[in-house]
């Protein structure tokens, strides 16, 4: 079972490197690795992290080798911050042992106990069912069609907007 921990600066390099083969894998991320390459680096990628109340990310470490990360963002404006965006990514050869859900169920912590977040946003492929499948079996639900929610090799593709109402007590 993978190791799930928040990431700190000094986990840039490796989620530099897990950007670059995840990306590679698959046309269901938001970037591609030509994009990884040009807007992402160890210094970036160190940098992002260093300020945790407006975006923190957990990685999913199997033989010291980062296999997962979910990334949540918020904005820094008042009327923004009780909402937060989610982006989650598994290296293939790492899929179906349950690591995605592993890493959705530390975020959920972190935005209901840390952040007290009142919901999260995502937005996926609509036609990345396995993902569709497990943001909806922690709750999240489709609250939006995206007719294009990213353009890749020149062809537009539509998404989903997905959104969990959490609850703070």
């Amino acid at each position: 079972m993978a190791k799930i921990q928040m990431a700190a600066p000094r986990d840039a390099d490796l989620i530099y490197r897990h950007l670059m083969k995840v990306s590679g894998q698959t046309n269901n991320l938001s970037y591609s690795q030509k994009d990884v390459h040009k807007y992402l680096n160890e210094i970036k990628i160190s940098d992002r992290m260093r300020d945790d109340s407006i975006a923190v990310s957990f990685v999913a470490y199997e033989n010291e080798e980062i296999v997962g990360l979910a990334q949540l963002r918020r904005s820094a404006l008042p009327r923004y911050t009780n909402r937060g965006e989610l982006a989650v990514s598994v290296d293939q050869d790492f899929q179906s042992q349950g690591i995605g859900s592993q890493l959705i169920e530390e975020v959920l912590d972190w935005a209901t106990q840390e952040w007290q977040l009142h919901g999260i946003y995502l937005d996926v492929l609509s036609g990345n069912l396995r993902a569709i499948d497990l943001y909806k079996k922690y709750g999240f639900k489709i609250v939006g069609d995206l007719p294009l929610l990213m353009t890749i090799s020149g062809r537009d593709v539509a998404g989903k907007r997905m959104f969990k109402e959490l609850k703070n007590d």
